[in-house]
């Protein structure tokens, strides 16, 4: 087996030694460590300064071991959560964890109408969720009191795609789309409004839209799916806050029904 060639060799161990000069010098800068230190002295500076920034924040002496820093983090974990569930920073963690479990239940079971919190079960929570939001969706999507998960599905897929269905035929008489550039940029002739066009997938559409309204200068914006005309959008100078949300959301509703679709810009002409 033939080796490598010697100067490339020499020029890889050359590559490699720079590299590590160059990471070795910031973390000592970060450690402020001289460049002159060892790699272990580096280490010992980095330690003893993460060290210092975690006891200061837990509230322990700056100088202390990492065993004292340990409790410290421990203790001052421990006090958040006994504070949010109710219990003291004196309690321990048996104690703490009981009563975390019992204020999550006792939040569980409000949502869900139970009046007895203090004793409601696990099971019987997870029971009255389930049923609250299958309610709360059969509700929405116009299905039966107490129809079931397969019946709730079908009919939010019949609501998804009607609601689909009338959006895109309500589109099918918008003002034409303006005239297509075949070189991606053109002028009208006597200085008139530039054009392009852009292809992009639905999960680009709002970006490009966006990024599009920054730039300043485009006067129209025209999404088209194959050679129909889905949207059309004039905007004016300064277009900001209120005027640009509902262009926004009607371009994110665009974005989530269709896979891939033109955007034609028409520009202010060049001065």
């Amino acid at each position: 087996m033939v080796g490598e060639n010697p100067e490339e060799e020499a020029k890889n161990e050359r590559i490699e030694e720079k590299v590590e000069d160059q990471v070795k010098a910031q973390m000592q800068q970060g450690a402020g460590v001289e460049q002159s230190e060892s790699w272990e002295e580096t280490a010992r500076r980095i330690e003893a300064k993460i060290k210092s920034e975690v006891a200061g924040w837990v509230g322990v002496r700056r100088d202390a071991d990492w065993r004292e820093v340990g409790q410290g983090v421990e203790s001052k974990t421990k006090a958040a959560l006994a504070g949010w569930a109710g219990a003291t920073p004196q309690d321990d963690w048996d104690t703490v964890g009981r009563k975390i479990e019992a204020r999550i239940r006792e939040q569980a079971a409000s949502w869900t109408g139970i009046e007895d919190k203090s004793q409601a079960e696990w099971d019987e929570i997870g029971r009255r969720v389930e049923r609250r939001v299958r309610d709360d969706l059969g509700r929405w999507v116009g299905a039966e009191p107490d129809a079931s998960w397969g019946a709730i599905a079908n009919r939010f897929q019949t609501r998804v795609s009607a609601s689909i269905n009338e959006w895109l035929a309500s589109r099918r008489n918008a003002p034409a789309q303006p005239k297509e550039s075949t070189m991606g940029e053109a002028q009208a002739p006597g200085g008139g409004p530039q054009q392009e066009e852009f292809r992009v997938s639905g999960g680009e559409l709002l970006d490009k839209f966006k990024q599009l309204v920054h730039e300043g200068n485009v006067r129209r914006i025209v999404i088209k799916q194959q050679d129909r005309v889905i949207a059309e959008f004039p905007l004016t100078v300064g277009i900001v806050g209120a005027l640009l949300a509902p262009m926004l959301a009607a371009v994110g509703a665009i974005a989530a029904i269709v896979t891939e679709s033109t955007i034609v810009v028409e520009r202010a002409p060049k001065a």
